[in-house]
């Protein structure tokens, strides 16, 4: 016997909620912290709510549906589902679902979209999908590179060749120090490199204040493993790299992107080089990634050695006619 309830936020739920999402997503660790960010800085404009499932005194399964303000569009939703393994295929996932659904039913602003993701190796998440009439719209093999195999040597003539071009590559650190408008500059040249960055639906500009509380306010942000390209002051391009919570050993890829005027020039390569190094005497092992498997960032990351695991899979729901009991 189980039973749905609204998350109370409080730090109980946190550490519950945290243990479940860590032992369904075990490469990707959250703490309490980075749980207590999202929810602190989402932006109280669109629709979010979280539910969790009890079963006795255990707390095993939690759901969330929002509006996706990084992509908006009126009318589309998003869903996610986590349930702990020794709980699935107990009809909690589908409760939960249908919870979720009911409540968006009852919306003024109907459901037209619905929007979730799993991975690839998790069949049991494929199938629950699917057999709700999601289809996949977009897959993004993870990849990873082993650090200390990594021979920068090789890829030596690329930065140099950068260099000549008179762009130079910057840290964080470096750009408060001689740019006042770091944040406005980093914030318009991520807009920029976003709309090129292959997605089911097109990207929605947040406000400078919610990327700045998001993105360079997270627990996670380490401002010395971002990299900048610059063309005089001309911003021009970065990458950068997130602290993996659970280990030292690996770390985490962010976004990657060049301006349009400035691409097949090396300086991808050039940021990635620099962000290596910085793993590397970081102590880390491993970087993560992921690609939208057509983006040519995917194949620069193999070409730099990263090898492919397992793909996250995008689904989406279309919901032609709500009848007028808001079912679909």
């Amino acid at each position: 016997m189980f039973t749905i309830q609204p998350f109370e936020f409080s730090d109980n739920h946190y550490e519950a909620v945290v243990a479940i999402e860590n032992a369904v997503w075990p490469d990707y660790p959250e703490t309490v912290e980075t749980f207590k960010h999202g929810d602190q800085t989402r932006d109280a404009n669109y629709l979010f709510q979280r539910l969790v499932v009890q079963a006795g005194d255990r707390m095993v399964a939690f759901g969330e549906y929002q509006e996706t303000p990084w992509s908006y569009q009126p009318g589309k939703y998003k869903i996610y589902l986590a349930v702990q393994s020794d709980f699935e295929r107990q009809g909690i996932g589908a409760a939960l679902y249908e919870q979720m659904m009911a409540a968006l039913a009852k919306r003024e602003l109907k459901p037209t979209v619905i929007t979730s993701s799993t991975r690839e190796h998790k069949p049991q998440g494929i199938r629950f999908l699917e057999q709700r009439g999601f289809k996949q719209v977009m897959r993004a093999p993870e990849s990873r590179l082993d650090v200390t195999l990594f021979d920068p040597a090789k890829f030596s003539a690329v930065a140099e060749r950068v260099q000549a071009q008179g762009i130079k590559i910057y840290t964080i650190p470096e750009l408060q120090a001689i740019d006042p408008n770091w944040q406005q500059n980093l914030y318009e040249l991520d807009w920029i490199c976003t709309l090129d960055e292959p997605s089911p639906d097109p990207p929605t500009k947040q406000p400078l204040e919610q990327y700045v509380k998001q993105f360079l306010g997270h627990p996670d942000f380490m401002a010395e493993a971002w990299f900048i390209a610059l063309d005089g002051s001309h911003y021009v391009g970065l990458t950068g790299l997130f602290r993996n919570p659970a280990t030292r050993e690996q770390i985490n890829s962010g976004f990657t992107g060049v301006l349009p005027d400035y691409r097949r020039r090396g300086i991808a390569t050039a940021l990635k080089l620099r962000a290596i190094e910085f793993a590397r005497r970081y102590g880390a092992k491993t970087i993560k990634t992921g690609n939208e498997e057509n983006n040519p960032m995917y194949k620069l990351n193999l070409d730099l050695g990263f090898k492919r695991t397992s793909a996250w899979l995008a689904y989406k729901k279309v919901i032609e006619n709500p009848d007028s009991n808001g079912e679909f």
